[in-house]
């Protein structure tokens, strides 16, 4: 009978031509495995399962291919099998237990194999598609733990906050979760900050979250987390796809993905367009973007991979609805080009382990116009920011009887910035990083695994010659440990240590406001310290009903805030902690009626040596959600909601500001609380797909911060087809 659901399950899968369909299950209990690495041909990177323990290869060639299946807890599976012309195959494949392997997760790119299953969380490209996602907000919106602030959906200022991580305050860098693509950070060294606008949306397989500090893997800039971005890799042998959407505020949408495979390497290229009117005056934008990818795709254990995006972004920045000074609209406009470049190359060295090395180059080319009245050809000022960031990066890994790897390795990175805002006395200031680190995952036996790991920075920054350098150390340990009670339950517990220093704005910058303002870089800032601890719990039940918990707690040292002071600069905040749990899972409702995936997060912070200055920008509770339902064949409908509680925020623009201790003392106001609610619905056909979207439907009026409107409702259509 088991067989014969399994055999149903993939049925529902579309068969497209020349496909290896497969379900992933374990041998006792014969419950679904999800997230097993499943590779074809020996091809890293090749497929994962999904919620449902399923995998899928699309378009494959007549004759005999190597299929291995791997997972943590479990023998590696590996079987040659033959495709014959015209034919699919449907595979159910059994899985024997055996806890003392470790397995991990195949990244190419900067940082390969090192996230650590039981802590990371993995968005595949089913989940994707689902979601229809069409900007890293709104997949980030939905997840657990995550608080996202920005003054409008594509805006520059945009901040991505986790567990308390970060607020929000305009003029201030407040960034400490590190966005990656392919391993590779893609900060700016002037501000800290990701260009959000250059993800390629269209082209990303899988995105892989890590909350918590990473920085004895990652270094600096990742204390609340890591996001990873990884682009697609093992795509059909030559496939050509489009997407296409038309929206509100006449959004338009347009995207195209080629691939195929050349002698022993792969191509994917892609490129993307949208465009819109905004949803209030002088708030469009129109982003460009192309990108492209070769990959060895050899039998060969030696793997390089050469990947290139390019970005051309034109947005509008609006200004502040503030009823008591509507003089405060703004006509700032902003161009920017970024570029990013990545090379990777790994091969295997003395017995059992492997040495890969990468080479990455960002730069950002900013220009904002600003203008005092209406017509776009009049410019009163201009600023201009020229970024750019080199990392190298090698490391060795060393694999001891599938029981514990071990990972050595060194990094270097080279950051300058050239702007306008930047006092010229600072002559281009520039940062550079030395570090050394560290990690060994290690089996301790059939029950108990850990992780222990530490990473020392090196990291000087160079204001100009009238000025000595800066010089920033930090020591960042880690310690997790995982007990596997039984199969599909895991306990973890972590403690780890992350860091940030001072970006460049916050030491040198010089720059006044529209709204009266003189912001001033604070060359004596010290570097923030994070010491974490979390201990988590995770049932998978079956494939119908999985949960989870984590509890943490977090004390920042000399965390760097933005304050409103003569002039505005950052300053040190010396003792910061932050608690709070999350609770979440996802399980099918009686009768299949539908299926429902649920969260929700608690959070306290407080200055403990000031209490009396609150900690802004973070919500106390938060509820997140989805009700998934299919109709009739591959109809799909989807309802989210997410729900907020009150912030506080400091009202800046308010004429109320008296003055204390060379402090501005500005009203502390609450952003309220607020429920919003999107549907989806979709329907698939043979090779094309077409949803609809409402999002906000029931048009609520709503801010994610002070005096910046968000979209009331919104619809999008979206057309997707594959060509061949």
């Amino acid at each position: 009978m088991k067989n014969i659901l399994y055999y149903l399950l993939l049925a529902s899968y579309p068969i497209i031509a020349g496909t290896i369909k497969g379900i992933v299950i374990d041998e006792l209990d014969n419950s679904p495995l999800i997230g097993a690495n499943v590779l074809l041909n020996n091809v890293e990177n090749g497929s994962s399962t999904n919620s449902d323990g399923v995998f899928v290869f699309s378009n494959m060639d007549i004759g005999e291919h190597n299929l291995q299946i791997s997972i943590i807890g479990y023998e590696t599976y590996s079987k040659s099998i033959v495709m014959k012309k015209g034919e699919d195959l449907n595979l159910i494949i059994l899985l024997k237990r055996n806890p003392i392997i470790w397995e991990t997760i195949n990244v190419v790119g900067m940082f390969p194999s090192k996230h650590s299953p039981e802590i990371t969380q993995i968005i595949d490209n089913k989940t994707l598609l689902q979601k229809n996602i069409s900007s890293i907000s709104g997949l980030l919106k939905s997840m657990h733990g995550f608080d996202l602030q920005m003054a409008h959906v594509h805006g520059r200022n945009v901040n991505i906050s986790i567990r308390g991580s970060s607020d929000y305050k305009p003029g201030g860098y407040n960034n400490r979760v590190l966005l990656l693509i392919d391993g590779f950070p893609v900060s700016m060294p002037n501000s800290g900050a990701p260009d959000w606008n250059a993800i390629p949306l269209e082209n990303i397989d899988r995105i892989e979250i890590v909350r918590g500090p990473s920085s004895s893997l990652y270094g600096h800039n990742s204390m609340g987390g890591v996001i990873n971005m990884v682009t697609k890799s093992n795509v059909p042998n030559r496939s050509l796809t489009y997407d296409a959407g038309v929206g509100s505020f006449n959004n338009n949408i347009l995207n195209f993905n080629y691939s195929r495979d050349i002698k022993n390497i792969t191509v994917f290229t892609s490129t993307g367009y949208n465009y819109s009117n905004g949803h209030r005056f002088n708030a469009d934008h129109k982003n460009i973007r192309g990108s492209l990818k070769i990959k060895s795709n050899s039998n060969n254990q030696k793997k390089w991979s050469l990947s290139t995006i390019i970005t051309k972004s034109n947005n509008g920045q609006p200004g502040f609805i503030y009823p008591d000074n509507p003089g405060l609209i703004s006509y700032r406009k902003s161009e920017r080009v970024s570029s990013y470049i990545q090379l990777f190359y790994s091969f295997p060295i003395f017995d059992n382990g492997y040495l890969s090395s990468s080479f990455g180059l960002n730069q950002f080319h900013t220009i904002y116009n600003d203008r005092n009245d209406v017509p776009i050809e009049k410019i009163q000022g201009q600023t201009t920011y020229n970024d750019q960031m080199l990392l190298l990066r090698s490391e060795y890994q060393h694999f001891f009887n599938n029981k514990s790897i071990l990972t050595i390795g060194a990094e270097f990175g080279n950051g300058q910035s050239k702007a306008d805002v930047i006092n010229s006395i600072y002559s281009q200031p520039l940062q550079r990083t030395l570090a050394a680190f560290g990690q060994l995952k290690k089996n301790i036996n059939a029950l108990w695994k850990m992780d222990l790991g530490i990473r020392y920075d090196y990291r000087w920054v160079r204001g100009g010659k009238k000025y000595p350098k800066k010089i920033f150390q930090a020591l960042s340990p880690k310690f997790n440990i995982y007990f596997q009670s039984s199969p599909g339950k895991q306990y973890h517990l972590s403690v780890n240590r992350g860091f940030r220093a001072p970006s460049i704005s916050e030491l040198f910058l010089e720059h006044e406001s529209s709204y009266g303002l003189q912001f001033r870089g604070n060359s004596g800032l010290q570097p923030e310290y994070l010491t974490a601890a979390e201990i988590g719990f995770k049932n998978h039940v079956n494939q119908n009903y999985t949960w989870f918990t984590n509890i943490f707690y977090n004390y920042y040292s000399d965390m760097i805030d933005f304050v409103y002071s003569i002039p505005v600069e950052s300053l040190n905040r010396t003792n910061v902690e932050g608690y709070g749990f999350e609770l979440g899972g996802n399980f099918d409702l009686p009768f299949n009626v539908a299926r429902l995936e649920l969260s929700y997060s608690y959070l306290d912070m407080t200055d403990l040596k000031n209490q009396d200055i609150p900690i802004l920008y973070r919500s106390n509770h938060k509820v997140k959600g989805s009700i998934n339902r299919k109709f009739f064949k591959n109809t799909n409908f989807s309802m989210l909601f997410n729900y907020k509680s009150l912030q506080k925020y400091e009202d800046f623009l308010s004429d109320d500001h008296p003055v204390v201790d060379n402090i501005f003392r500005f009203p502390i106001k609450k952003i309220p609380e607020n429920i919003l609610f999107d549907l989806q619905l979709s329907k698939n056909y043979a090779n094309y797909k077409i949803t609809g979207i409402i999002k906000n439907i029931f048009n609520k009026e709503y801010v994610l911060i002070q005096h910046y409107p968000m979209p009331g409702r919104t619809w999008q259509i979206n057309f997707s087809k594959q060509l061949n």
